[in-house]
């Protein structure tokens, strides 16, 4: 939401981490209900153990593609933070590509296993697994908004991504806030 309305671009820029979110959510709920009712009522579901597998399943596959979409994906950049610049934005490009190109392969061969699932009793494995392909075709599509973000990016900031948390500014505002109330109450 930007201003109190509700804004499409944003939200489907975060889609996958909404959605990872969610699977998150779910599953701690499941899991406590099943703690409870194992511990406290003597009496657990096997579906929902089942359940909570699917749900971390999905979460993690969701969370490939948030990751990439804000640059937080494993990458050892030991090397590459001693080339030149030029060499350094191909490098990055040529890592999307091949990154693209792995999670195409992967999916088609996903695809190829779901049609091969049998029926299940209680939930449809082709539902439980098409999460997999999906995401990973999610993941190629971040990967090309990243690769066109990266090919124009100037040297400064040339594959950077935000920290999570910015300790330095945490710090900068801590002593400020300190400094405020050593002045307030008159001692240094």
């Amino acid at each position: 939401m930007k201003n109190g309305k509700f804004d499409l671009k944003t939200f489907l820029n975060n889609i996958e981490l909404y959605l990872a979110t969610l699977c998150f959510i779910v599953l701690t709920v499941m899991l406590t209900l099943q703690v409870f009712s194992r511990f406290i009522l003597h009496h657990s579901w096997t579906w929902m153990e089942e359940f909570a597998t699917i749900m971390f399943v999905w979460m993690i596959y969701l969370a490939i593609s948030a990751a990439v979409t804000y640059r937080k994906h494993l990458r050892i950049d030991f090397l590459l933070d001693m080339m030149p610049f030029k060499v350094k934005k191909v490098m990055l490009i040529i890592s999307n590509v091949i990154f693209a190109l792995f999670n195409v392969y992967i999916s088609v061969i996903m695809f190829n296993v779901i049609k091969l699932l049998g029926a299940s009793k209680k939930i449809p494995q082709q539902l439980v697994y098409i999460v997999i392909p999906i995401s990973l075709l999610l993941t190629v599509i971040r990967l090309i908004q990243d690769t066109i973000k990266l090919a124009k990016e100037s040297e400064e900031n040339l594959g950077a991504s935000k920290p999570s948390m910015d300790l330095d500014a945490c710090e900068r505002e801590w002593n400020a806030k300190k400094a405020a109330m050593n002045e307030k109450g008159g001692t240094k």
